[in-house]
């Protein structure tokens, strides 16, 4: 693709979501008790701490949210690594620095990262917005979605979701499963929605772009969701590319987008190939909604906060003299998850 003129055109959509104000409220949950809390810090006055971040609109949901995530399989990595109060220590830094995007799945860690969430969460529930996911790979339907909501709930501490998404759809046909009529697992993902089970649901998928597309046409086929989750960083502009093919369609359906796996699950940075600042400002650059990044120690999430919030996206001429110098290096080893 013509490096030059496709960034021109995403840097457009990109001023579009900078424009969102800064105190934007978030919708009540569907079905909520006559209570109009804000899961993103405003109902109590601005945000827990010293910390603050950017916000930008999920596509057409109507809520602004900061613009960094934490990511939860990591939460469970850090329990596993570290002990859970470090895990616990990770959570509760990420509220102290302005974050109120908590990612999870029912998946992770069998159910262990939703429950740490959950707990440490509990006292900020109408603070934050929580998303997790069902992912039922052999089957894609309406009854394993069903029981992994009721149990992702139920560690969670909560009644109903903020986000809820279809987890890691890897091909049109695991698409085309999902979003089959009266038994695919989108059919229940949209009556959660309907009955305030969750607010807003979505699919994520890192394996082929063209999942991606297939799911756009779903939604605009009648079976609509507010979400996409996708990898976005730097050097997948050059390999089996979200960004080149699925991200600009995702955007003009109104779609939320989720950005994950920003510095390639980690093989960015371990092979030299980029910085975390050089990829979370790269994925800023974007017009993403969001970024689930993956952090481990209290640390990492102060030293990404900062990055957000005091540097900001690369300026058109930055993002391109980044491309172009890691063009040589692209391999699709340092993105194992797309095969």
């Amino acid at each position: 693709m013509n490096r030059r003129s496709f960034l021109r055109r995403l840097l457009a959509l990109t001023a579009a979501l900078n424009g969102v104000a800064p105190a934007a409220a978030a919708a009540p949950a569907p079905g909520a008790q006559g209570q109009e809390a804000d899961p993103t810090g405003d109902s109590t006055g601005g945000p827990r701490g010293a910390g603050s971040l950017p916000r930008r609109a999920l596509g057409s949901t109507g809520v602004a949210l900061p613009v960094l995530a934490l990511g939860g399989y990591h939460v469970g990595l850090a329990a596993q690594r570290e002990g859970e109060p470090a895990a616990r220590a990770l959570i509760e830094a990420a509220l102290d620095e302005g974050i109120r995007f908590f990612d999870t799945a029912e998946s992770y860690q069998a159910g262990a990262s939703e429950r740490l969430l959950g707990e440490v969460l509990a006292d900020a529930r109408d603070e934050v917005f929580l998303m997790t996911k069902t992912h039922a790979p052999a089957s894609r339907d309406v009854d394993s979605a069903r029981r992994h909501l009721e149990r992702s709930l139920e560690r969670l501490g909560t009644d109903h979701l903020d986000l809820w998404q279809l987890h890691s759809v890897k091909s049109p046909e695991d698409v085309d499963r999902s979003f089959a009529a009266e038994t695919g697992a989108m059919v229940y993902l949209r009556e959660a929605r309907a009955t305030g089970l969750t607010r807003f649901i979505g699919v994520t998928g890192h394996v082929q772009p063209q999942a991606q597309l297939r799911a756009v046409h779903h939604h605009g086929a009648g079976q609509p969701f507010d979400t996409m989750q996708m990898p976005i960083n730097p050097i997948d502009f050059h390999q089996h590319s979200f960004q080149g093919q699925a991200l600009p369609k995702v955007v003009e359906a109104g779609i939320g987008l989720i950005a994950m796996k920003t510095s390639a699950a980690g093989a960015l940075l371990e092979k030299g190939v980029t910085t975390i600042e050089e990829n979370l400002r790269f994925v800023l650059s974007l017009p993403v909604s969001a970024m689930v990044v993956g952090m481990e120690t209290a640390a990492q999430v102060r030293e990404n906060a900062a990055i957000v919030r005091d540097l900001g996206p690369l300026d058109e001429a930055e993002a391109e003299a980044l491309l172009e110098r890691i063009a040589a290096k692209a391999e699709l080893s340092l993105e194992w998850y797309k095969s």
